[in-house]
């Protein structure tokens, strides 16, 4: 299979000299293990939540600037997969790890720089801001989605290393950092909150290593497609014949998108990811504002909550692959997973009413039960859609149904981080106020996962008519 002129440029050098130092078993078993590492990286914007109180303390950002960096970093997340998606068949994973070094390193490096100058107008940094977290955003769908394409090329045949693992390592890759993050070289001693200009120093590093990692491993993929295996590495023939794309292209499938875009569940099933994960997302990135709406006194409760959530969501992750499976195994129909997800939601967006309206005074563990029921609810979602999309429209729309999926909850997401920042710099703003300030934003959060589940219903209701074997 002929590589692209960009492949064949970008993986030349790996592609020369790997051969040399390692034999086939043993660079393919370093580059999964390169590609686990970037899954593992490629989820550090999940730790957003934890920069409102430095943004607000130390550049005198508001919560409508925060809420639009959170809104512009998932929606740099969520409206690229289907551009990756065709980069990655013209020019396989390499082209996204590139991407996403180029991307990552400027990114976090400005991030800091404006951080140690807060002499920097509020304006002009806040809109400096907005560009770097629109670029990290769009790397971490390109280095995620180039690890999950590296280990889905380098192992095939078991769900376990091509899927499994590397979306686990992404859903660890928060947790751990969160935990990295309490270290006190990360913290200004003196205001008591987290030195910002120091945590995107350190990661525009870690990106310039794992950049290395990648290029290893994606260029092993080139290998592979090229057809230049170690008995033939001195017959790069690389630029000759038409280019066979890294995925299955979907222009073969003309007949099937049109199907796919004239059925009116693909959009039943948006709305309601629009409707349900939006307020998710919302809360993700406000854990920390509203922690501190809770708990003025206690700076360090918005790290456990990002702890916490990010080692719920892991294991429920997993959880729900085991389940996914084990009722696949039983014949059982995975909506029951759906609708229990969807019900947790719903008790997730009580549970906060609850909080607000009547706040402990010292007790933490309330709005920390919260935070781990948000990992679980979060990390379901995530694993369950992509499954029940994957029985309903099958192996060859997959990765256009998922990815234009995902469009919804970048805009459901945009929604419900406007509206917290509305109420919040109207209500929550001023001095002393409680932190039933914010309670209009989980009543309409509420409603929305209330329609949502309605919606489910409804479009379970148009699959079993179908007999889509759910």
């Amino acid at each position: 299979m002929a590589l692209s002129r960009l492949e064949h440029v970008l993986s030349y050098y790996v592609r020369l000299l790997l051969p040399q130092l390692l034999s086939p078993k043993s660079s393919h078993r370093l580059a999964y293990v390169f590609s686990l590492v970037s899954a593992i990286s490629s989820g550090f914007i999940a730790l957003i939540s934890l920069y409102s109180k430095p943004w607000q303390d130390h550049l005198h950002y508001s919560a409508w600037q925060i809420n639009m960096l959170v809104s512009v970093a998932n929606l740099g997340v969520y409206l690229v997969p289907p551009i990756l998606g065709i980069c990655a068949d013209a020019h396989g994973p390499i082209a996204l790890s590139t991407l996403a070094m180029l991307g990552f390193i400027p990114s976090y490096t400005c991030l800091a720089y404006l951080f140690n100058h807060p002499d920097i107008s509020t304006d002009c940094s806040f809109h400096l801001s907005l560009v770097c977290f629109a670029l990290v955003g769009i790397s971490t769908s390109a280095l995620f989605f180039s690890a999950l394409l590296t280990c889905a090329k380098l192992y095939p045949d078991t769900k376990l290393f091509s899927i499994s693992l590397p979306t686990t390592c992404f859903g660890l890759s928060s947790f751990l950092a969160s935990q990295v993050l309490r270290l006190p070289l990360f913290w200004n001693k003196r205001h008591g909150y987290m030195d910002l200009g120091k945590v995107f120093g350190t990661f525009a590093y870690v990106y310039g290593a794992v950049g290395i990692l990648a290029w290893v491993a994606t260029a092993r993929v080139s290998m592979m497609q090229s057809g230049v295996e170690y008995c033939q590495t001195g017959n790069d023939s690389n630029n000759d014949g038409e280019q066979e794309p890294l995925l299955q292209s979907q222009a073969s499938l003309p007949a099937d998108q049109r199907k796919l875009f004239t059925d009116v569940a693909t959009y039943l099933l948006a709305v309601s990811l629009f409707l349900v994960l939006g307020p998710l997302e919302m809360l993700l990135g406000n854990m920390g504002s509203l922690s501190n709406l809770v708990y003025r006194d206690s700076p360090t409760v918005s790290s456990e909550l990002v702890s916490l959530y990010a080692f719920s969501s892991t294991v429920a992750r997993l959880a729900t692959g085991v389940a996914a499976d084990w009722f696949a195994l039983k014949n059982w129909s995975t909506k029951w997973i759906l609708m229990v997800f969807l019900s947790l939601g719903l008790t997730l967006q009580l549970g906060i009413l609850s909080l607000v309206f009547n706040p402990p005074t010292k007790d933490t563990w309330r709005m920390l039960s919260l935070g781990g029921l948000l990992g679980i609810v979060y990390g379901g979602l995530f694993t369950i859609y992509p499954t029940i999309i994957f029985i309903v429209w099958g192996e060859k729309l997959f990765g256009t149904a998922y990815g234009s999926m995902m469009v919804a909850p970048a805009l459901g997401s945009l929604l419900s981080c406007m509206v917290y920042a509305r109420v919040y710099d109207s209500t929550c703003a001023i001095k002393n106020a409680g932190s039933s300030c914010i309670a209009p934003v989980f009543k309409f959060c509420t409603g929305q996962i209330l329609c949502s589940i309605v919606l489910t219903i409804f479009l379970l209701h148009i699959w079993k008519r179908r007999k889509v074997n759910l």
